[in-house]
């Protein structure tokens, strides 16, 4: 697994119809059942994702791989909302791991 996450990094991928998608950035891997789980994707074609954002897509879309990774799947074009935000906030309101004696 590791030996093919290091490689992974810094290759061209294309789409099943030959058109280049952006570079794989970083590779996340699930540690838990030691497979590679995703990629992150920059440099994006502005064709297939809306204004060249980065973006994640699971490994098991990838066909194949070698000097260049090809994809099984991509949607016609990914379209991401800018206007949404992501706040975190803990379930656990009671917890006194932060509470003053």
């Amino acid at each position: 697994m590791l030996n093919e996450a290091s490689r992974l990094a810094g290759l061209t991928v294309y789409t099943r119809n030959g058109q280049r998608l952006g570079v794989v950035h970083d590779v996340l891997l699930d540690t838990t059942q030691r497979v590679i789980s995703a990629l992150l994707i920059t440099g994006t074609t502005p064709r297939l994702v809306k204004d060249s954002e980065n973006i994640i897509i699971p490994y098991r879309w990838v066909q194949d791989l070698d000097d260049v990774i090809i994809l099984r799947y991509f949607p016609e074009k990914i379209e991401l909302a800018n206007n949404e935000t992501t706040e975190f906030k803990f379930e656990d309101d009671d917890d006194e791991f932060y509470d003053e004696n």
